[in-house]
């Protein structure tokens, strides 16, 4: 029965730091958001879901801590004809999370910002 236990024990200690691990705040490299649609166009953030007040809760961005543009690029989905892209350093008081998805592994979060603040620091898109 204690072996049974401390197994049970080691697979959530092992699930909770996965979890941890896969939502590390990132401060230093290249972000990322893909564009679809004709150029010249910015970073559309006008449909993220924001809350009381005004900031966003998550926003799907690329991300790779001390990431170049190449590396965070890999895993744009190819449906993006575009991009636009900021330094994670330059998003001030905005938090920026990994959040690794199957296909995905350079998928972050973007939340603590305005809509209008981040497309402001994002920019204008790039075609890819």
């Amino acid at each position: 029965m204690n072996k049974i236990r401390i197994a049970s024990l080691a697979a959530t200690i092992a699930i909770i730091a996965t979890a941890a691990a896969a939502q590390t705040p990132v401060k230093t490299g290249i972000v990322v958001r893909g564009v679809n649609g004709d150029l010249p166009r910015t970073c559309d953030f006008s449909r993220e879901e924001v809350d009381q007040s005004g900031r966003m809760t998550g926003a799907s961005v690329q991300c790779k801590k001390d990431g170049t543009l190449r590396e965070v690029l890999a895993h744009l989905p190819a449906t993006f004809n575009a991009y636009c892209q900021v330094r994670a350093a330059d998003l001030g008081g905005a938090r920026l999370i990994t959040a690794p998805l199957a296909d995905n592994p350079e998928h972050c979060d973007l939340s603590a910002i305005t809509p209008k603040d981040a497309q402001r620091r994002f920019g204008a898109a790039v075609q890819r």
